[in-house]
């Protein structure tokens, strides 16, 4: 769901330096106002990042394994990682170190010794900056109403992870959710009751669509659109089954559906990623639709896959 702007206490510095006695005093400068984290070395840090992205780093230019220089092109280059604000500790600084360290993409400088009072105004500037446009980002890219993915989510953002699924040779499932007889819902409680049985409906989706890559998006009115990168057509059938029968589970009353309560008809497909991106994710989305439409034909409240007729 949409979040608020992290506070500055809530985010995670990770302190990158071979010198204990270095990582010791920096916590000590930082530690009043973030969550600190340290690595010795440059593979440490790699590796922490990695596992748990932190909201900056604090790097060191010397290290015996891999310099700064080395780890920072290194998480520039990982699409989890490439956004992360990484700011240099050094002892000298003359052009060809500068100019080095701008090209493997620097965020800023911090010299030797160092000015605490220097060093947390500069982290401080750098973290609102990443937080204020994360929150932003968060604000385009997601549906006000229930906090899912928009379609702005779906026209730029899914697009690369379907690149991604296709360099690993794998398949993406498709789900197209809609409410049953949510015309009757909306005219008999009220708009307002309506909109809150689409944020109830919206949070059972997401919290049974529960891996992280795995997309809700709002896709229009009552419909929800579930993608699931690395998903083959058993995959897709399983997760709307679920998706169907927890929204059955929540009993939410809707006393003029056709079970006493709120359902959803559920259209699932699912296809190679790189025959999608040849012929458009709309293709499987529509064979989604499909299904959805046997669904809705067959009773409702109830899964159904698409298959070549």
């Amino acid at each position: 769901m949409l979040e608020k702007i992290k506070s500055l206490s809530q985010c995670k510095v990770l302190i990158v330096d071979d010198e204990h006695a270095s990582r010791i005093l920096l916590e000590s400068v930082l530690e009043p106002h973030v969550v600190c984290d340290t690595a010795s070395s440059g593979r440490e840090a790699i590796r922490k990042c990695r596992l748990e992205v932190p909201d900056l780093v604090l790097l060191d230019m010397n290290m015996p394994d891999k310099n700064g220089l080395e780890v920072c092109q290194a998480l520039r280059v990982s699409p989890e990682t490439a956004n992360i604000p990484i700011i240099f500790i050094t002892a000298t600084m003359d052009i060809q170190v500068e100019n080095a360290c701008w090209e493997v993409g620097a965020s800023d400088f911090v010299i030797k010794p160092i000015n605490a009072s220097t060093l947390t105004h500069r982290i401080k500037t750098h973290l609102e900056n990443k937080t204020r446009f994360e929150y932003l980002q968060s604000m385009i890219y997601h549906d006000q109403l229930t906090g899912l993915y928009n379609r702005t989510y779906l026209a730029k953002e899914t697009p690369q992870t379907l690149k991604q699924v296709a360099r690993d040779k794998g398949s993406v499932g498709v789900i197209l959710v809609d409410i049953d007889f949510f015309k009757p819902f909306n005219d008999n409680y009220g708009h307002l009751e309506g909109d809150i049985c689409l944020q109830r409906v919206a949070e059972i989706i997401e919290n049974t669509v529960k891996r992280p890559k795995d997309a809700v998006i709002r896709f229009g009115g009552e419909e929800f659109l579930v993608v699931l990168p690395y998903a083959d057509w058993d995959g897709a059938k399983v997760v709307s089954q679920n998706i169907v029968k927890a929204v059955y589970d929540a009993n939410i009353l809707h006393q003029y559906g056709a079970e006493d309560r709120v359902t959803i008809s559920a259209g699932y497909a699912a296809n190679d990623a790189l025959d999608i991106i040849s012929s458009s994710l709309s293709g499987v989305i529509k064979e989604a639709d499909i299904a959805l439409f046997d669904a809705k034909d067959n009773g409702k409240n109830r899964a159904c896959g698409f298959t070549k007729r």
